[in-house]
């Protein structure tokens, strides 16, 4: 536990890692194109995101809507949070995909090199700014750099969205 003051709860404040995810809040869009894979021909993504902390600052929530070429669209929520003992970033999410399964709806994060990368059924990455943060680019907007495993195993670039501001 942290030596920090507890909350009215009896819990020790959110853990401080997870101001590096504040660049994510508020309202996202994305269109952008994945690659040529073993899994077929790239198609056109569409993806409407909103980030926001759920009441108490523990768990940053992500509502999405992700359409990839002419598929349903995949709509779901990841709840985002920092787990101290490992000292890592855990999401858990849950979509229109399937049921839940411990492999198949979870990612595990962490900080090396600049970036903040997260694995589980795909690998994918943000650059940090100077102060640690989710990096955000001149014009404003968030990249994310994105990876899926090959037949043998082994990652493979996907695709990278590049989040606006959304209305």
């Amino acid at each position: 536990m942290q030596d920090e003051e507890l909350t009215a709860f009896g819990a020790a404040p959110p853990h401080p890692e997870l101001k590096r995810l504040e660049p994510l809040l508020g309202n996202w869009k994305a269109q952008d194109q994945t690659l040529d894979t073993a899994f077929g021909p790239g198609v056109l993504v569409r993806s409407r995101e909103a980030f926001h902390w759920l009441d108490g600052g523990y768990f940053l929530v992500q509502d999405y809507e992700t359409t990839f070429g002419d598929e349903p669209a995949q709509i779901g929520v990841n709840y985002w949070f920092y787990d101290a003992e490992a000292d890592r970033f855990r999401i858990i999410f849950f979509s229109n995909n399937g049921p839940f399964s411990e492999e198949g709806n979870r990612y595990e994060g962490h900080v090396a090199d600049g970036k903040l990368a997260f694995v589980g059924p795909g690998r994918f990455e943000y650059e940090l700014d100077a102060g640690g943060a989710i990096a955000i680019n001149p014009d404003g907007t968030i990249s994310v750099r994105w990876w899926l495993r090959d037949e043998a195993g082994e990652w493979q670039p996907w695709m990278r969205n590049t989040l606006a501001g959304a209305p």
